[in-house]
């Protein structure tokens, strides 16, 4: 029941959208008696945390960093493109961990950790976190502006060129962090 719970959860989040989301109407999507919800999670945060780790788990399963794929920066280059992808699909849970840094998610700190493990193997850099802190901020406003484009379901083409110029941009900003080492 708890697995059947997390998945109409996520399918509620992503139609719903955060702001309409509740633990009521998605005890009316299962037909199911909202103290069951409560059964297997304390509360609203507590599902959410869960939808997280699932998430995120499910995003490290499709991200490919063998040892043969390029240097650091081509996988820090994959990661984030990845993670990009990542946020956009699961816009509103994003938005939720943004709006609550103050919670420490496992997975949301691996993800932290892997990008600063990749920058500080790519170049020694006398402030690391804060080019991961650039970099991550970088995917996410970007991810924002593009919300409103996957909500209204634009059209393949779009979607596509919105990529690419992602990706020149990111090539770009990569390569001027990498460049200058003494970020303050």
């Amino acid at each position: 029941m708890k697995e059947k719970i997390i998945n109409h959860a996520l399918r509620l989040l992503k139609k719903e959208g955060l702001k309409s989301f509740s633990m009521r109407k998605l005890a009316e999507t299962l037909s199911i008696d909202p103290m069951t919800i409560y059964y297997y999670f304390k509360n609203k945060d507590h599902l959410m945390a869960e939808l997280v780790d699932v998430v995120f788990h499910k995003f490290y399963e499709g991200l490919s960093l063998d040892e043969g794929t390029g240097n650091e920066k081509e996988k820090l280059e994959t990661v984030l493109i990845a993670y990009r992808s990542f946020f956009i699909q699961y816009i509103d849970l994003s938005l939720y961990l943004i709006q609550s840094p103050s919670h420490e998610y496992p997975a949301v700190k691996n993800l932290n950790d892997l990008i600063l493990d990749l920058i500080q193997s790519s170049i020694p850099y006398e402030n690391p976190e804060l080019t991961r802190d650039i970099l991550i901020d970088y995917i996410h406003g970007n991810a924002l502006s593009l919300s409103n484009h996957v909500q209204k379901r634009s059209s393949l083409k779009t979607n596509q060129f919105h990529s690419d110029q992602f990706r020149k941009t990111l090539k770009r900003l990569i390569h001027r962090l990498f460049e200058n080492r003494q970020l303050a």
